[in-house]
């Protein structure tokens, strides 16, 4: 999850298959010279390895998630306004079978929150760092997305071992800034193809409904392709080759919910469209049976 200023730019209706807009001081990724269908699916020989139905007790389950909140007195990265919570239910919480992260409009203090950075908005983060990790697998999350400017959810996957920025990778498998409703990024980024260098493979799935209806946000990441979409219809597909490193390092799940930042606040924070939640129904991670 990265502040992604102009990516307004890469927007098309329907599935698509997009490979970034390239300077010319850039080679442009090759497009995959082999016919692309454009369902994403799971395989018949893949089997499920993990998964949360967030069914069972009222907080997430400490065995699959932590909570990230590290960043919160020196303020998060990226711009971003809010304060993520640890163990406070206003802001994460299982709800009717659903994991909810909802962002609210308020100020802490530092009392009963000594990492408090005096944000006015607190929302959550969770991640499967230290529990959970994979290297390659289809990825499958169904999820509602939150509406209203400001607002800027994500699900996304970072290596477990991080030794500088992008240096293993980073999948962003859903983004949504409530500026423009609808519009559901996907992209891949590594340390010579990033939002920075805008170079980065990156695709939009138009989603009119987002905000209301739950859908399924997948990736299949394998040794040779990563392959983002919705409901196993491809938004964006790039060949691991082409973008300088192996992904080799497992990478671990983020869900969260920001608010404000470069870009999911380029046109400032509506405060009344606030509370807004992320709601997901479930998550689950397959991979290929060993032959």
């Amino acid at each position: 999850m990265a502040g992604r200023p102009g990516m307004r730019s890469y927007a098309a209706l329907g599935p698509l298959l997009l490979l970034g807009c390239i300077p010319a001081a850039v080679p442009p990724l090759p497009i995959a010279a082999e016919p692309l269908s454009p369902m994403l699916t799971r395989p018949a020989d893949y089997r499920l390895v993990w998964s949360d139905e967030f069914d069972t007790g009222d907080q997430p389950d400490p065995q699959r998630w932590t909570y990230e909140t590290h960043r919160n007195r020196q303020g998060w990265y990226n711009g971003e306004a809010q304060y993520y919570s640890r163990n406070r239910s206003r802001n994460i919480r299982l709800e009717g079978g659903r994991l909810i992260i909802e962002a609210h409009a308020e100020r802490l203090n530092r009392t009963d929150y000594p990492d408090w950075g005096g944000q006015e908005f607190t929302s959550g983060r969770l991640v499967t760092r230290g529990r959970q990790s994979w290297r390659t697998g289809f990825f499958e999350l169904r999820a509602r997305l939150p509406c209203g400017r400001g607002t800027w959810p994500a699900i996304w996957l970072l290596p477990e071992r991080e030794t500088g920025r992008w240096h293993g990778g980073e999948i962003d498998i859903a983004e949504h800034v409530g500026s423009e409703p609808g519009a559901v990024h996907h992209s891949v980024q590594t340390p010579d193809r990033n939002f920075r260098a805008a170079n980065h493979p990156n695709g939009v799935t138009q989603l009119p409904d987002a905000c209301d209806t739950f859908h399924r946000y997948q990736l299949h990441w394998t040794e040779e392709w990563v392959r983002i979409g919705v409901d196993d219809r491809i938004g964006l597909s790039v060949r691991v080759s082409d973008l300088g490193i192996r992904f080799a390092t497992p990478m671990y799940l983020i869900l969260n919910l920001a608010i404000g930042g470069h870009w999911g606040g380029a046109q400032g924070i509506d405060a009344a469209a606030l509370p807004a939640r992320l709601e997901v129904d479930y998550v689950r991670v397959y991979q290929k049976d060993p032959e």
